[in-house]
């Protein structure tokens, strides 16, 4: 082969061998992942001796983590589920609340037995709100 068929072959399959390994580089088919972790129910945190306030309608909760809800009532889940069964004080019907999800500071939860049973989901906070 003489040199001027040898530089139009190099330059002729020059542009394929660029193409050909561009194409085989890394690709990330990975989609991103979420910077926002999920809200999820943590029954412990949520137990621990906390004060859980409603806004504008009066709820207020305190869970003791021995099972006392305020000084003279209970709390309990009911089958290891989400939902709770609250007993105010002694003698009171027991009202049932489904818990959504927690934070350390925020939860959200609805009442699905009891007085004001149906309302939906609402926002409790562990200071009062403004």
């Amino acid at each position: 082969m003489n040199k001027r068929t040898i530089k139009q072959t190099v330059w002729a399959l020059l542009p394929a061998l660029i193409i050909g390994f561009t194409a085989c580089g890394d690709k990330d088919d990975t989609p991103p992942t979420t910077t926002t972790p999920s809200k999820t129910l943590n029954k412990t945190s949520l137990t621990n001796n906390k004060n859980w306030y409603n806004k504008g309608s009066g709820i207020h909760h305190y869970f003791k983590s021995d099972g006392k809800y305020f000084s003279s009532g209970t709390w309990r889940w009911i089958n290891n589920s989400d939902t709770m069964e609250i007993i105010a004080v002694i003698g009171d019907q027991p009202q049932k609340y489904r818990f959504a999800w927690n934070t350390e500071t925020e939860l959200e939860c609805e009442r699905i037995s009891g007085s004001g049973q149906g309302s939906g989901l609402f926002l409790m906070k562990t200071t009062e709100w403004q």
